[in-house]
């Protein structure tokens, strides 16, 4: 056993983010650290049948907290995500990311995403508004899990900059 492990368990963050921004200080913290990642390789085993300690999504924020810099962190997702809770999928495999399909995927979704300024979490029955430096802001930045259809649609429509989905595929305009 790592001589760090019950320590790191004990400070064992469960923010879930797969997705981190860092600033040079905080990039630096991880290419330094020899420590805490060696005991999330010797712990965190991916065959582990036990979901409470998966590196992309503990590992930065349990080295952060244990640096003290944990408060630095924004606590909250960019990416919007829907997901499928129905009773028969939760049985069988857990929550599973809902797919935008081609039909719920155009502007006017993006848009909607986009205008979203408050998560309502509801198994703590309370709403939780997204600000920075007490602005109000958009909650999400952009969306997870789309089909292809629905992808290609985003571009060919325009939704995410200029772009020729004929180039891509290698179709003749």
């Amino acid at each position: 056993m790592h001589p760090y492990y019950d320590l790191c368990i004990f400070m064992l963050r469960f923010n879930l983010l797969q997705w981190i921004s860092l600033n040079r200080s905080h990039a630096e913290v991880i290419v330094d650290d020899e420590i805490i990642f060696s005991v999330f390789k010797t712990v965190c085993k991916k065959q582990q049948n036990q979901h409470n300690c998966i590196p992309d999504e503990h590992y930065v924020q349990t080295l952060f907290a244990m640096s003290g810099i944990e408060h630095e962190l924004e606590r909250r997702t960019l990416t919007y995500t829907q997901w499928n809770l129905s009773a028969t999928k939760m049985e069988n495999k857990g929550w599973h990311l809902m797919t935008f399909i081609y039909a719920n995927a155009g502007p006017l979704k993006i848009k909607e995403i986009k205008c979203i300024n408050h998560i309502y979490y509801e198994t703590e029955f309370r709403t939780e508004w997204c600000r920075t430096n007490s602005t109000s802001i958009p909650c999400f930045l952009f969306a997870r899990k789309f089909s292809r259809r629905a992808s290609m649609r985003l571009l060919s429509e325009g939704v995410v900059g200029p772009f020729d989905a004929a180039a891509v595929l290698g179709t003749p305009p």
